[in-house]
């Protein structure tokens, strides 16, 4: 009985350890712009376009990059919204931030 217990308590304490190593995430949005351009017969939706980055290679330049690569029919991407990824580590002494940027691949007719 005392060796399960003390596995028990190992085991826990192991548990504890890892998920304060692990750290921890978090989404905060920070803008949106939700919409199309108003006639919908002049352009043809392409696809979902998404972008992790740093906060200093982030922007409509790079998210565009990015569809044009995915899409390379792309000429704008739409329905952008921009969320930073927070992510906590060792105790919460060291963070890092990065920007998700995500919007629709549009292609005009």
């Amino acid at each position: 009985m005392k060796k399960n217990k003390g596995k028990l308590i190992f085991v826990a304490a192991l548990l504890v350890a890892v998920t304060t190593f692990m750290g921890c995430m978090s989404m905060v949005p920070i803008s949106e712009h939700s919409s199309f351009p108003a006639d919908g017969s002049k352009y043809k939706i392409l696809g979902h376009v998404r972008v992790e980055t740093s906060k200093t290679r982030s922007g409509y330049s790079r998210l565009f990059e990015e569809a044009q690569k995915i899409y390379p029919g792309a000429d704008d991407v739409v329905n952008i919204t921009v969320d930073a990824k927070q992510t906590k580590l060792f105790f919460g002494l060291f963070k890092s931030n990065t920007y998700v940027m995500s919007g629709i691949a549009i292609d005009y007719n």
